[in-house]
């Protein structure tokens, strides 16, 4: 049934084009404007109401983004369901949900630093190429554009299209009209100083709208005889405006367009040509939330000129044959032939294994595709890993482009830390971290941090996988660090200590998948427990702790700082042994657990801890503590320590607003009821009881980390204040 329908569509389309030689060929311009470039859809959906048929598209920017999706088969309807239902604060976040970064990453992203890092290559120093690399956005691209699989020139689509970037190094202006459609539509929408610029073909892309956000030449030079001219305007920015420093880039960006734009409009021949002009108002280029309402703006723009559009009209049967044309040209691939990974330097082929395995001499499952490739871009070492579908020789290739980050493989990155309970109790500290990745083929890697403020610390480690899965690994480090410890009798701190570590060893691990990790090691080591101030209520120290250790990670959050979804399980092992040379012997055991859940803006977090050192007497400074915010939110920071301990924690966040990437995910305010009992503790210190806590808090899942302004409350009656940043 499907066949003969589209057999005589095909025999109608002929006739029709038999008949209607006649009729002049229609050429639609569509203007760059970021968000503001939604409104191209309205006057999509009133052309297609006034039966308004396209022959050739010359898009810039977000022009080229709807522009090039309609080239490629999609109705009016099809590209406001892509618009509007997809969440663009996702998709100006290059990372991929945290969920699917491999579980190395995930550990050192509980330490966190800044939302960037320098690279270091050959020696030299240097920075991203833009805020953006736009890895989300190619594969939305992708996915828009997956009727169009395959096509060599872009005349080849069911409406011929050209795409306008700019050549960084020249200045020049390139008109874009062969290779893969989503990567010229990224190119031309690579907004100095937002997306990185696109490298490919051995040139440098930027966006189209520097040197023509209004392709009215260009449209002309596709052989039309008319055309459609659609012009982005929009209110001048305020002052409050101007006042910041995105809004002052932003308007000389908008300067540079607008003369360029005035040049392209003198060439608009008002006789036979058709002026468009949308009043955006206040919608800016970045307001991407507010698509629908541009889209209805441009609906009535489109509507104020609905008579001179009327008369390139054609007849219902006419339109029909034109639509169903251009639908039959619309032939997505369905079975992959080869996978073939292209652009690796020094990150080895057995990565992209399971990608070739998933796909190759398979049905192409884009969504398992997508999942794939951000899984391995989550890795760090990819500037993007993006996909194109080849036609060679009847078989239909998959090209996977891997592009190496070029400021790589060394990377440089700082983080900061606060936590204050404003009883005397302020840690900070500033960390600087180097991670220098695949010294190797196996892909080895060298991690180093250093931490400074009052919680010092020297970590260096070798990650050395064992095979291509890296599904082994082993792993020496050192890791010298000191830590204040307070001890109170009762609510009164009496004594500071200063404890300081010297530890080296070799862990031997296992990844499990991609959501857990277990090592299992030995390590040498000395503690130095010495009084700072106060009594000497308990002992100083000078110990040889050589033991073992192992650790259980597994952890599916979505963030590490203020999680919505996903759970975690931390299991963790240190016994100093006496056979090893330690001067005491105990067996130190946690388990912490959590799950979040959430709906809409709502999220409940249920944590679970607790500790046991099998009945032997632990050093001081060992003993599980609690107290502090969310580990008994109303005391002070450690203020209980014991041998055993259990601990329960319920919290609920309420988001009030995304953060635009890469500031950050959100903001939230929050509230937690707590308890803990600890048991084999020092009785004159602190008696063995239930003890009960719970807070109010401001949060934010920010670049810098996650953020707590909280006010928390005892059991006892106590009340305490909380500003964390980050972990110092």
């Amino acid at each position: 049934m499907k066949y003969a329908l589209a057999t005589l569509c095909l025999l109608a389309a002929c006739a029709n084009a038999a008949a209607d030689d006649s009729r002049e060929r229609i050429g639609l311009v569509l203007a760059g404007g970021g968000a503001k470039g939604s409104a191209h859809i309205g006057v999509l959906k009133v052309l297609e109401e006034l039966r308004v048929p396209i022959d050739a598209i010359a898009g810039t920017s977000m022009g080229a983004l709807v522009g090039g999706g309609y080239a490629a088969g999609l109705t009016a309807e099809e590209m406001d369901e892509a618009v509007t239902s997809v969440d663009w604060n996702q998709l100006f976040d290059d990372d991929p949900p945290r969920a699917e970064w491999p579980m190395r990453r995930k550990e050192q992203s509980l330490h966190p630093t800044l939302g960037f890092s320098i690279g270091r290559r050959d020696g030299k120093f240097s920075l991203p190429k833009g805020a953006i690399s736009g890895q989300e956005v190619l594969l939305y691209l992708s996915q828009l554009t997956a009727s169009a699989e395959g096509i060599e020139t872009f005349d080849q689509l069911p409406i011929p299209f050209r795409a306008v970037a700019t050549d960084l190094e020249t200045g020049e202006m390139v008109v874009m009209d062969d290779g893969p459609l989503p990567l010229a539509m990224r190119a031309s929408m690579a907004v100095p100083g937002v997306f990185a610029p696109l490298e490919t073909d051995g040139r440098i892309y930027v966006d189209g709208g520097l040197v023509r956000n209004l392709p009215v030449d260009i449209a002309r030079a596709m052989g039309v005889d008319r055309l459609i001219v659609v012009k982005l305007d929009s209110n001048p920015p305020t002052r409050a405006q101007l006042s910041t420093v995105v809004g002052s880039i932003g308007q000389m960006i908008n300067f540079v367009f607008a003369q360029n734009e005035d040049r392209s409009l003198k060439e608009v021949d008002p006789k036979r040509d058709i002026l468009v002009r949308p009043q955006l108002g206040d919608i800016g280029s970045g307001d991407f939330n507010r698509g629908p309402e541009a889209i209805a703006i441009g609906v009535e723009a489109a509507r104020r000129v609905a008579d001179q559009l009327a008369s390139l009209g054609v007849s219902p049967e006419a339109y029909a044959a034109w639509r169903a044309s251009v639908a039959e040209q619309r032939r997505p691939v369905e079975h992959i032939d080869e996978v073939r990974v292209v652009g690796l330097e020094r990150v080895s082929r057995d990565l992209f294994e399971p990608v070739v395995e998933q796909h190759q001499g398979k049905p192409l499952d884009r969504p398992q595709l997508k999942s794939d490739l951000n899984r391995i871009y989550g890795r760090g070492d990819f500037e993007r890993v993006n996909y194109r579908v080849q036609r060679e020789n009847g078989r239909n290739v998959l090209i996977v482009d891997a592009l190496e980050k070029a400021w790589g493989p060394g990377y440089l990155s700082f983080g900061l830390g606060l936590n204050s309970d404003f009883q005397g109790d302020s840690r900070f500290g500033l960390r600087a971290t180097y991670r220098q990745t695949w010294i190797n083929e196996l892909g080895g890697e060298w991690l180093s941090t250093i931490d400074l403020g009052n919680e010092p610390r020297l970590f260096s480690e070798l990650y050395q996988p064992l095979n291509t899965a890296q599904s082994i690994f082993v792993a020496p480090y050192i890791d010298l660090f000191q830590l204040p410890l307070s001890v109170f009798e009762g609510n009164n701190r009496v004594a500071r200590y200063d404890v300081t570590r010297y530890h080296a060893g070799l862990d031997l691990g296992t990844n499990l998948g991609r959501f857990a990790e277990l090592r299992v090691g030995l390590v040498a080591g000395q503690v130095d427990a010495e009084l700072d101030t106060g009594s000497p209520l308990v002992s100083q120290v000078r110990s040889n702790e050589t033991g073992m250790r192992a650790r259980l990670l597994y952890d599916t959050r979505d963030s590490g700082g203020l999680p919505r979804r996903g759970g975690f399980v931390d299991a963790g092992l240190f016994a100093p042994l006496e056979s090893l040379g330690a001067e005491e012997q105990y067996f130190r055991t946690e388990l912490q657990a959590g799950q979040a859940v959430n709906r809409g803006a709502n999220t409940l977090l249920l944590s679970l801890r607790g500790g046991t050192a099998f009945g032997a007497e632990m050093p001081y400074y060992d003993q599980f503590p609690l107290g502090g915010f969310h580990k008994l939110s109303g005391y002070a920071i450690e203020q209980f320590r014991g041998n055993d301990y259990a601990f329960g924690s319920l919290v609920f966040q309420h988001q009030l607003t995304t953060l635009t990437p890469p500031l950050g995910k959100g903001l939230y305010i929050g509230a937690s009821l707590e308890a803990g009992r600890q048991w084999d503790v020092i009785d004159q210190l602190n008696p063995s009881k239930t003890r009960y806590g719970s807070s109010l808090f401001f949060g934010a899942d920010t670049w810098l980390g996650p953020f707590y302004f909280g006010l928390g409350f005892s059991g006892e009656g106590d009340t305490t204040g909380y500003v964390i940043l980050g972990k110092p």
